[in-house]
Formats: C-alpha cells, structure tokens, sequence
C-alpha cells in the first residue's frame, strides 16, 4: 500500500501525456460460479449492507488470470491491499476484549454512516482499531455495498508508463460471510478490447458461528 501511495504521488506530480480512451470500470460482477450468491439487502433507509461481524481466516480466494492460491504473508499485508487504512483513524488498544487471534477479525457498525475494523496487530500482539466514516470520504454505499475510493492513474514515471484503475468493495453473500471484491484494470486504451483487460479478485471470509 505505501508503494502504491508513492507510484500515485509521483504520477500525479509529472508532466501529464497525451492519452487514448478513458476506460470505465465495469459494473460490480456477480460471485464466481462455485460461490454462494451476494446478497442484496441492506440497512433500512440506506443502500449499505449490514457488515457488523466477527469473520474466520483464511479467505477463499479467487483470482482471473492469476494463480488462485496465493496468500499474502499475514492479514496486515491482506486488509492493507485492499481497504483504505490511511483514510480511517487508527486506534492501538491496550485490552484484547474481542480475543481476536491472528484467524478471527471483527467489524462494528454503528449505522450505516461509519463502521470499525478491528484486528490483531501481529506484531505487537495488540489489537488495532479503525475507524471508517463516509463524511469523511473513507467510503460510500450503493445498491447494497461499500465501496472506497477508487485508485486510477496515467502517465510516465522514469520513462515507464504507469496505467492503472482498482475498485475495492465491501459486500456480504447470503450465508453471511464478508467479501472483499477487487476490479483492477488499465485506466487509459482502447475500449473495444476494455472487458478483456480486467482482472476480478474476490475473497470470502466466513461469518464465525454464534
């Protein structure tokens, strides 16, 4: 994630270039064909979904076009990748009240406005709170799921181009488990050939049993 920060900061900076077709994301797609179907419910009077939980490691996980397998070397290396923990307010607690282990992670929702994911700082052993608020622009909510901002950039970097757009969502299925769905793609080409160019990410973390 600090990488990625400093490859948009640097792109930002430079000398803007001529560029081909602006490409939309596409649409958030459906699960892949051997998962539970997401659901479509959510918060009354809002278009978040219910995301409060305690969640099981480790995700499924399914890739397009890369090998399905891989794990990332600890959950802080997962969630850091894929959630905006530079937009929330971070929060090191003292007392482990949760007993969150390196397998189990937790999310509150007060109301569909902003939520708190907590875990297990590996590390230090101490559990890490952060807090996500939508009037702050850590995240908005359409039709069902959470999505943060997107990352998109163009342009040349030490006279390599850099092109690249990632959508990361938050949505549930209907067995209750929380998914994290990744769209990642070129922001700049040629639009005929756009749907090829995406590649879909999904991982599924199982609701822990009451």
């Amino acid at each position: 994630m600090k990488n990625l920060t400093i490859v948009i900061a640097a792109v930002f900076s430079g000398v803007a270039c001529s560029a081909p077709d602006r490409l939309e994301i596409p649409p958030l797609p459906g699960p892949p064909s051997a998962w539970t179907q997401f659901s479509t419910s959510s918060i009354p009077e809002s278009d978040c979904p219910m995301i409060q939980g305690e969640y099981l490691e480790p995700p499924s996980i399914y890739r397009s076009g890369k090998e399905s397998k891989y794990l990332p070397k600890d959950n802080l290396d997962l969630y850091g990748g894929y959630i905006p923990f530079h937009l929330a307010e971070r929060k090191e607690l003292v007392e482990n009240e949760m007993g969150l282990t390196s397998n189990r992670f937790a999310i509150q929702q007060p109301d569909p406005t902003h939520f708190y994911f907590f875990y297990l700082n590996e590390q230090t052993g101490n559990p890490v709170e952060y807090h996500f608020r939508s009037e702050n622009g850590a995240f908005q909510c359409h039709d069902g799921y959470i999505e943060f901002p997107n990352y998109s950039t163009y342009g040349m970097i030490e006279g390599r181009s850099v092109n690249f757009q990632i959508r990361n969502v938050l949505l549930k299925d209907k067995e209750g488990a929380l998914v994290i769905q990744s769209t990642r793609g070129p922001y700049r080409g040629n639009p005929g050939k756009a749907e090829k160019k995406f590649m879909f990410e999904f991982f599924r973390y199982p609701l822990e049993a009451e």
